[in-house]
C-alpha cells in the first residue's frame, strides 16, 4: 500500500469515526475522545491533522470555539455512500413478524408497517400509496420531538408545516423515489426546505396497479446503518403480502 493510499484509508476510518460518534453523542467530537474511546493506534496528533484535512474537504466542521468537530451534510453524503454493508447485515434486526393480524386490508397493512418501521428504527415513517385512493400516511413525530436538532421551534414548525399543507408535495416526492434498492436523500437535496435539516431513507414496491413507498424520516444525525437495516426487512415483508392478497 502506497503512502497516498494509507493517507485515504486513515481519513476515512476517522471520517467514519466522527460521523458514528456523533450519532450516537450528539456533540462535537475531539481528536481525544476518538482515541481514547476507539484505542486508535494513532496518536492525538496525527488525529487532529486527520480532521483539519477533512474540514478542508468539507467533511466536518467546526461549532464555535469548541475543540471538536461535528460532519457537514457533505460529510455525512460521503459516508452513506461508502456504507459497509456488512455493518448493515450486523445491525439487521431479528426478523419479527411485521404483520401478525390475518387482517388483510390495505388501512390495516399500513398501519402495521407505520408501526413497524417508527418501532424498529426509533425515527419517524411515513407511507405514500398511489392508485385510486393515493395517499400518504405519518406516524412517530414524537420521535422527532426527541431529537436535540429540532429543539429549536422555527426547525419544527418547518417540519409540521410540510406535513399539514404540503402532503401532496410530500407525496409526489416520495413516490418519484420508488426503487428496490434503499435510498437515502440528505437535507436540501429532498427537495423541500422544510426538510433542510433532516434526512430521508426511502424505498418502496410497485405490484399491479399499487405502488407504495416507505420512508423513515429523521434528523441528518440520524442511525443510517440501523435505518437501512429496518427499512430493508419491512419492504421485504410488505412486498411478500402484497403479491399475497393482489
Amino acid at each position: 500500500m502506497n503512502r497516498h493510499t494509507d493517507t485515504r484509508k486513515r481519513e476515512e476510518e476517522i471520517l467514519e469515526l466522527i460521523i458514528e460518534s456523533y450519532i450516537d453523542e450528539s456533540r462535537p467530537i475531539s481528536s481525544g475522545y476518538l482515541c481514547q474511546k476507539h484505542h486508535l493506534a494513532y496518536s492525538p496528533a496525527t488525529v487532529r491533522n486527520i480532521m483539519l484535512e477533512l474540514e478542508q474537504r468539507g467533511y466536518i466542521s467546526h461549532i464555535h470555539t469548541s475543540s471538536g468537530r461535528v460532519p457537514t451534510k457533505e460529510g455525512f453524503k460521503h459516508y452513506v455512500e461508502n456504507i459497509d454493508e456488512e455493518k448493515v447485515a450486523r445491525n439487521c434486526p431479528e426478523a419479527p413478524n411485521v404483520y401478525p393480524s390475518p387482517e388483510t386490508t390495505i388501512p390495516a397493512i399500513i398501519d402495521d408497517t407505520l408501526d413497524a418501521l417508527t418501532s424498529l428504527s426509533g425515527y419517524a415513517s411515513l407511507v405514500a400509496v398511489s392508485g385510486p385512493d393515493a395517499r400518504i400516511f405519518f406516524k412517530g413525530m414524537r420521535f422527532i420531538l426527541e431529537q436535540p436538532e429540532f429543539e429549536d421551534v422555527h426547525r419544527l414548525r418547518n417540519i409540521f408545516y410540510l406535513l399539514e399543507e404540503k402532503m401532496d408535495v410530500l407525496q409526489t416526492l416520495l413516490l418519484g423515489y420508488i426503487d428496490d434498492k434503499v435510498r437515502i436523500i440528505i437535507g436540501d437535496d429532498i427537495g423541500c426546505s422544510e426538510f433542510s435539516d433532516c434526512s430521508l431513507v426511502v424505498s418502496g414496491l410497485q405490484e399491479k396497479d399499487i405502488t407504495v413507498a416507505l420512508s423513515i424520516l429523521g434528523p441528518m444525525r440520524m442511525n443510517y446503518i440501523r435505518s437501512i437495516s429496518c427499512l430493508r426487512l419491512v419492504t421485504r415483508q410488505l412486498k411478500a403480502i402484497v403479491e399475497e392478497i393482489l
